[in-house]
């Protein structure tokens, strides 16, 4: 997955929605890689054999793979359907959300924001953002993009992605950033961060004087005529059966019940540079052929080479946590440099970006030494196939006679991991009921961070209608006075919300994740 140590397994949930990770739907009983021989090359016929077996392995409805090997694109092809529900095939032009892919465009327009010295990697955001203000005063000083985008800025782990919903524009949110409360020390140690990259897109459209996306669309995606790349919402449409500027578009897929079928898209709203681009295999296989050239392509440069080293240039050490896939683990080590996680395979420095969202998986792969490099996209929620796949690519091309095959470790993990995320919680012994009828807690409740939220009862049931777009959860009793609130999508988890009574015992605020909600008169 090319991540942060999760520390709590409550968190893993939203950590995988918003970022790259790998909790996965459950997979059979650990096998290896049919014909395994490490070391022995890769080629396009190599690729299409694995891609094949783990759209078979992974129950996978479709997926698309790009290989450059030696600086040059060899194969680019899509596999299965993308969409169930038509059985339209999927094609290496086939349109896929990117999730948190979309970082490895932020990091590289920064890095061309760099190039032209219209933005520095250690220039203070504060020069360029002056009423942006972060409420460690020292880190809101001092704070780069370097920072930013290699999620040392202190920012609490896999948290805000909220505000992709609430329907706040981007200056509201630039403005409620101060009350975010650091969860690290400023440059301590990482804690992996979408309102970091946020903030980055914030810095690079200040920079360069035009709004992000089209500055990333002006800087990278045309200069490699990356002709379907774009904002996810904008090119596929906001849900199932609604188009958007494109047609030929993967669709999310998810087990409902027992039953896999097209989900509505996970789409952002506002954090676009931390997970909101969409693009083919076609348009990733040039963006990662020219990373691996050292920034160019077809006799055009768009990064110097300066800049490629850059952003592949460790800048933080994080401890592989469990929910790492081989090669990752206690021996590979691993940083984050500036969107990308870095470690090191049979001593090859690889790098290493992978996205989720719901209904959708993705990960793009370097190897700068070897000019090898991959992207793969997937239509089905939480699988592990690309894992699987860029690690028989990597061992096939780069292993040593006698390793083992990762396979069977990926897939066991797989399922652990699917184990964990879809265990059921299970009320305390004893639950009480809330202590008053559920109309006691409606009424609107304000917070610094979060805005206005309404609490309202509908059909017998208590509803949480959150921001100016009323963005709305489901609020049920859980044990007492502390409620269950759970907002839409498929990889949704829980959150409790404990409410608060003042002396004459009428609700007063509850506390969400931390952030304490005043209730108003």
């Amino acid at each position: 997955m090319c991540g942060a140590t999760l520390a709590l397994a409550t968190a893993l949930a939203t950590a995988f929605a918003t970022a790259f990770a790998s909790f996965f739907i459950p997979v059979r009983a650990a096998e290896g890689l049919p014909g395994f021989a490490p070391g022995k090359g890769v080629d396009a016929a190599a690729a299409r054999r694995i891609s094949r077996w783990a759209l078979n392995t992974y129950a996978v409805p479709g997926m698309a793979i790009a290989l450059v090997q030696d600086g040059r694109l060899v194969m680019v092809e899509g596999f299965g359907v993308r969409d169930l529900a038509t059985g339209a095939p999927t094609s290496a032009d086939t349109v896929f959300q990117l999730a948190s892919v979309s970082k490895t465009f932020t990091a590289a327009t920064v890095a061309a924001l760099v190039d032209r010295k219209q933005l520095a990697w250690e220039q203070p955001m504060v020069e360029l953002l002056p009423n942006v203000r972060l409420q460690d005063a020292y880190a809101g000083q001092w704070v780069n993009v370097r920072d930013l985008l290699s999620h040392r800025a202190g920012f609490p782990a896999f948290f805000g992605d909220l505000f992709d919903h609430l329907g706040y524009e981007p200056r509201d949110v630039l403005r409620r950033i101060r009350y975010v409360k650091p969860a690290t020390s400023f440059r301590d140690r990482p804690a992996y961060s979408n309102i970091g990259f946020f903030l980055a897109g914030e810095l690079a459209a200040a920079a360069g004087g035009q709004p992000f996306t089209d500055l990333s669309r002006n800087l990278i995606f045309q200069p490699l005529a990356m002709t379907r790349t774009g904002i996810a919402s904008a090119l596929i449409g906001e849900r199932p059966g609604q188009s958007g500027a494109l047609t030929d578009v993967s669709r999310s897929h998810a087990l409902v019940g027992d039953r896999l079928q097209v989900v509505p898209p996970n789409l952002s709203g506002v954090f676009i540079p931390a997970g909101g681009f969409a693009s083919s295999a076609n348009d990733l296989g040039r963006f990662v052929a020219m990373l691996a050239r050292g920034g160019e392509l077809g006799g055009q440069r768009v990064l110097s080479e300066q800049a490629v080293k850059d952003l592949f240039e460790p800048v933080i050490a994080e401890e592989p946590g469990f929910a790492e896939f081989p090669p990752i683990d206690e021996h590979s080590g691993f940083d984050y440099s500036p969107g990308w996680g870095v470690y090191q395979y049979n001593g090859l420095k690889v790098l290493e970006k992978g996205g989720a969202l719901d209904g959708v998986r993705t990960l793009l792969l370097v190897v700068p030494q070897k000019r090898f490099a991959v992207a793969i996209v997937a239509n089905r929620n939480l699988t592990a196939l690309p894992e699987a796949v860029r690690a028989a690519l990597l061992q096939q091309a780069f292993g040593r006679p006698g390793e083992p095959d990762m396979q069977p470790e990926i897939r066991a993990k797989a399922n652990e991991l699917e184990s964990l995320l879809l265990a059921v919680e299970v009320k305390p012994t004893n639950s009480k009921p809330p202590s008053l009828p559920l109309p006691a807690y409606t009424g609107t409740y304000v917070n610094d961070l979060f805005g206005s939220w309404t609490v309202a009862q509908r059909d017998g049931a208590l509803q949480v209608l959150a921001g100016p777009a009323d963005y709305r959860g489901s609020l049920t009793p859980w044990n007492g006075d502390t409620f269950q609130l759970l907002w839409p999508g498929v990889i949704s988890s829980s959150v409790d919300v404990p409410f608060q009574t003042d002396a004459n015992g009428q609700v007063s605020g509850f506390l969400y994740e931390g952030y304490q909600f005043t209730r108003r008169p």
